[in-house]
């Protein structure tokens, strides 16, 4: 059972799997915003399809897959490599030392520049 407001289409998980298009393109595709229960927030992703039925299945079988991988202990949306790069920078400034008793100064350079 689906139910659409203002653009937005609920395909019958309690608001968990909502579609929807940007009209503002000029050749928009469907969008998908799921939602996962014991996770917080939402994953917003692009179907890359025009066709209704077919971004349907393709977010209902995302919903499965995110479903199963919280249900698992992991987290509803993955950092980027940046991200985990910017938390370690900030982590060995303050608490890192090489193993020859060191800094990772040198490294961060090489990797900054």
């Amino acid at each position: 059972m689906t139910t659409e407001s203002e653009g937005y289409i609920d395909l019958g998980r309690e608001g968990r799997v909502v579609l929807y298009k940007r009209q503002h393109l000029k050749n928009p595709k469907w969008q998908a915003r799921i939602s996962v229960p014991n996770a917080t927030g939402y994953k917003v992703i692009s179907t890359k399809l025009s066709d209704f039925e077919e971004a349907k299945r393709f977010a209902l079988n995302l919903y499965d897959d995110l479903y199963m991988q919280v249900k698992a202990g992991g987290p509803l949306n993955t950092k980027s490599f940046k991200q985990v790069y910017e938390e370690w920078k900030a982590y060995v400034k303050v608490h890192g030392r090489t193993r020859r008793d060191g800094t990772w100064d040198t490294t961060i350079e090489r990797i900054d520049s």
